[in-house]
């Protein structure tokens, strides 16, 4: 731009000294004063003069003068030109120094590739390169590249350990040049599903001291499972119906897996009854631990489906690796599946009551006859012809020489009870929309006979109901309807309290009978037994009335006893109460704790209760049952003890 001003002044000057020569010619030729201007008056005189006629010369001289002229503005134009192309050539320079991407280092510049299959098969090991590539114009320096791995990731040389990640020192990478890191691991997980690798770089660029991090992520997909699943079972049941449930595991891979578990939930309505094998844990999930390639696995289920007419009900199967967190939860999904079943109106309806409660509900004890209720009723348009209804009564806790019936038959050899119009007239002839029911009763064996002690007890009703129906062709077919339920029987828990004063771990002081005004000290003994569940949330519950002190001492000394001054409450909780606890090999949950009386003369030939309303409350693990035991006041008198004197709790003066 310097360049083009300074040939634009030298033109201009140029110029300005042509038209001083032209100024001053016209002067002379006018006879101007060059100096002051006026105009000279001279005259002109004739010359013998020989002029040409030649114009040649004329010519010659505005020839001359145009070409000079010519050539400047070629000139002109020349610089013009070279002028832009250099400003053009400036300003580029300029903004390329400024927006040049390769100028500073970036981690813009720093790629990360994956080069991993489209898809992974289970079980065989998978080539992973990460490539890293610097296309900054300084080195990266102490690069280490991390690859993290998802869950069911297994070392390619030992399937049997888990992988979580993986490090590599890439060390310095050179400008424009790149690094490698390859590995192969073995991923495992759920059939068509999408697993994410992630990789961390941390890296130095040359000349800087600061520490830089870059993340990359890339899914891969899994072509199939580890282990194929299946589940059989019907697709439509009728509510109450007994059904079967297969569930089928088979290796997929050619490595073994390790901590495999079986999980099924169950829906709504849905009651086991049985299962084989037995599950490890609860109801509903079994551990396989090691399953080797092509190991297969089968669990079959057994149990009653009940709901509403067209309701649909879904299990949920999965099998996968065992969490490190809970033994019963699955860390790694290798397969799900969803199994619906849908609740059909039965042909003919079944409603079983036993005591008053629908089935599925009742509760029972040890000691108490039940009787039950089958309420059939005809869903269909047409009549029924022929019905027979069958109870089959089950169970270890059943009292077989209990059952009985007023218009059924009772066959012992199988425990079934039989209806038909011979004993009910309405079974001959059921006409569409009818309805009646039978009855029955039964009981359950003691809790504890001789030295067998029942644990978890039930008594299972299976009723069948089945009869003939005219088909639209004339022709009569067999309809039939199942229904399975069992009644659960509470555990006989028995709680006794006590007072003694010769006897027990404390030694008491005191006169017995008692003085007014003097103390005396009492041991209270509480006692749990228990037969056939487990009986948890247990708490015992006492009042102290005002002229008794609690002492503080208790046996056994770890036992839980606390004391609320404010309530004057005594309170136990002695845990959970153990199957058999009483009764045979297992000691009864006791505890001992001494209490202090000091009559007054208002209790003068009377007997004051010295521990009030003892209450001990539990909740029966089997049955779900609140187990609830009441024993009012005890008083000083010494009943179990021999060397107590007569009206040993009678104060005297």
């Amino acid at each position: 731009s310097l360049f083009f001003s300074f040939a634009c002044y030298n033109i201009s000057m140029q110029t300005e000294s042509d038209s001083s020569r032209i100024e001053r010619t016209k002067r002379s030729l006018a006879g101007t004063d060059t100096h002051t201007g006026e105009t000279a008056h001279t005259e002109l005189t004739p010359l013998d003069i020989d002029v040409s006629n030649d114009w040649n010369d004329t010519e010659i001289i505005t020839e001359r003068v145009v070409k000079k002229r010519t050539g400047g503005i070629r000139a002109l134009k020349y610089l013009i030109v070279a002028s832009l192309v250099a400003v053009i050539s400036s300003g580029g320079y300029l903004l390329y120094q400024i927006f040049d991407p390769f100028s500073k280092p970036s981690d813009k510049n720093i790629l990360i590739t994956f080069d991993v299959p489209v898809g992974i098969t289970p079980g065989v090991p998978a080539d992973i390169l990460v490539r890293v590539n610097n296309q900054n114009r300084v080195a990266i320096e102490y690069a280490n590249m991390t690859l993290s791995y998802p869950e069911g990731t297994k070392n390619s040389t030992d399937p049997s350990r888990d992988l979580r990640d993986e490090k590599k020192v890439l060390g310095q990478i050179p400008a424009g040049q790149s690094a490698e890191f390859h590995t192969r691991v073995i991923f495992l997980g759920e059939e068509n599903t999408d697993k994410e690798l992630r990789s961390s770089l941390e890296y130095r660029f040359a000349n800087i001291n600061s520490v830089f991090s870059k993340e990359t992520v890339r899914q891969v997909h899994l072509l199939a499972s580890p282990i194929n699943l299946t589940v059989d079972a019907l697709k439509q049941v009728n509510s109450g119906q007994e059904l079967e449930i297969t569930i089928n595991a088979a290796s997929n891979t050619v490595i073994p897996l390790n901590d495999v578990l079986v999980t099924i939930e169950y829906p709504l309505g849905f009651t086991p009854s049985d299962a084989s094998p037995k599950p490890t844990f609860g109801n509903n999930v079994w551990r396989i631990g090691t399953m080797d390639p092509a190991g297969k696995f089968t669990v079959k289920i057994r149990g009653v489906l009940s709901g509403e007419d067209t309701q649909e009900k879904v299990f949920h199967t999965t099998v996968g690796a065992a969490s490190d967190q809970t033994e019963r939860g699955i860390r790694t999904v290798y397969s799900k599946v969803l199994s619906s079943i849908e609740i059909q109106r039965p042909f003919i309806g079944i409603t079983l009551l036993l005591g008053e409660k629908l089935a599925d509900q009742a509760v029972s004890h040890f000691g108490e006859h039940i009787t039950g209720t089958v309420l059939w009723q005809n869903n269909l348009s047409t009549r029924i012809v022929d019905v027979q209804i069958d109870v089959h009564l089950s169970g270890a806790a059943l009292d077989r020489s209990s059952i009985a019936s007023n218009a059924g038959y009772y066959r012992s050899s199988d425990d079934t009870i039989i209806w038909d119009e011979r004993g009910v007239k309405e079974l001959a002839d059921v006409e569409a929309g009818a309805r009646g029911g039978v009855e029955f009763a039964f009981a359950p064996l003691p809790s504890v006979s001789g030295t067998q002690l029942l644990t978890n007890p039930t008594i299972t009703a299976k009723v069948t109901v089945r009869g003939k129906r005219i088909s639209e062709s004339g022709v009569p077919e067999e309809i039939k309807t199942v229904m399975t339920q069992s009644v659960k029987i509470s555990s006989e828990t028995q709680f006794k309290p006590w007072i003694v004063h010769y006897t027990g771990p404390f030694a008491n002081t005191g006169p017995v009978p008692p003085r007014v005004e003097q103390e005396t000290s009492y041991t209270v003994w509480w006692s749990i037994r228990n037969t056939s569940n487990a009986i948890t949330d247990t708490e015992v519950r006492a009042t102290l009335p005002p002229y008794v002190r609690y002492s503080g001492t208790v046996s056994p000394t770890n036992a839980d006893v606390t004391y609320d001054a404010n309530s004057n409450e005594v309170i136990w909780k002695p845990g959970d109460i153990p199957v058999g606890a009483g009764n045979g090999n297992i000691a009864p949950r006791e505890v001992a704790f001494q209490i202090i009386f000091t009559p007054s003369l208002s209790h003068v030939q009377t007997v004051p209760a010295l521990i009030k309303n003892i209450r001990f409350t539990g909740v029966d693990s089997f049955t779900g049952e609140a187990v609830v035991k009441e024993r009012g006041d005890l008083g000083g008198i010494l009943v179990s003890e021999p060397r107590a004197p007569r009206d040993s709790g009678m104060v005297q003066k």
